[in-house]
């Protein structure tokens, strides 16, 4: 009796344990198809069509700039000026004017003094702090290396960008210096600004595409007159996530898959057992 109810556990386990190995394979897929489609949507945002070779501009203002290396907060400024002579965003209402917006921070943000968590800490902007979304009110999406519109580092995910200002800071921008942040913590403010500034979930999905392509303006310029090929243009179909999903979908669909053959051979045997006994 006791026999059997071992058996009987193990296998109730086993199926319990392959339909858990289904949840992360789930995940799995999901990421996946979502990864493809937003490489189609930033791919959509700029021109693939020809071969991309470096710029003159290189020897005339950046002394080699991406090509050579040089850190982005080096050459940042020189980038800025002319990535707004080739501005392509920013719309004015009828006035032609908008006033200054702020809004409170969604989630703490931190800037390095490298593209790395473990670089030197230079700014700390604290959750719920009201800073200055849009400095310049003659523009209504953003400014070019202000706020969330950073310049594209070598290393992918992070972005060369000066920092938010606080409420009642009114410090030239041009003076602000050059700074990196992980590019997923602005997409965070960004999309946090667009869902209080949208009032339909119609609405949101069709600027979902606009966020991704927007929050890379400086990438597809840059790419578009021969900079840089920023990695930020492409997305990450397998990260590290993805391992780990796919591990726990393996190790635990062997699991089930070894009870259900544990349980099984013990029937088998039982059975065999019964038919010797009864001979």
């Amino acid at each position: 009796m006791k026999r059997k109810c071992v058996k009987n556990v193990s296998k109730k386990i086993g199926i319990l344990l392959l339909f858990v190995a289904l949840i992360p394979l789930l995940y799995f897929g999901i990421r996946i198809k979502d990864a493809i489609w937003l490489n189609e949507v930033i791919a959509n945002g700029h021109n693939f069509s020809d071969k991309f070779s470096y710029s003159d501009l290189y020897t005339s203002f950046l002394k080699g700039g991406y090509k050579e290396g040089r850190p982005v907060k080096e050459m940042a400024a020189e980038l800025e000026i002319y990535l707004k002579r080739w501005r392509v965003i920013g719309l004015s209402d009828e006035s032609g004017v908008f006033t200054q917006k702020t809004m409170e921070l969604p989630i703490d943000l931190t800037y390095y003094a490298e593209p790395s968590r473990d670089s030197h800490i230079t700014v700390e902007l604290k959750q719920g702090e009201t800073i200055v979304f849009l400095p310049n009110p003659q523009n209504s999406y953003g400014e070019i290396g202000y706020g969330c519109i950073g310049l594209p580092d070598y290393k992918q995910g992070w972005r060369c960008v000066r920092p938010f200002l606080k409420e009642g800071e009114y410090e030239e921008l041009e003076k602000l210096p050059y700074y990196y942040i992980p590019l997923n913590d602005l997409e965070r403010v960004y999309w946090n600004y667009l869902e209080d500034s949208l009032h339909t979930e119609n609405q949101q999905k069709g600027e979902y595409e606009f966020f991704i392509r927007y929050l890379r303006y400086c990438d597809i310029s840059l790419y578009e007159h021969s900079l840089f090929v920023s990695p930020d243009l492409s997305y990450p179909i397998w990260d590290t996530w993805d391992t780990v999903l796919l591990g726990g979908f393996i190790a635990l669909f062997l699991a089930g898959s070894i009870l259900l053959l544990l349980s099984r051979n013990e029937w088998a045997q039982d059975e065999k057992r019964k038919i010797n006994g009864a001979s």
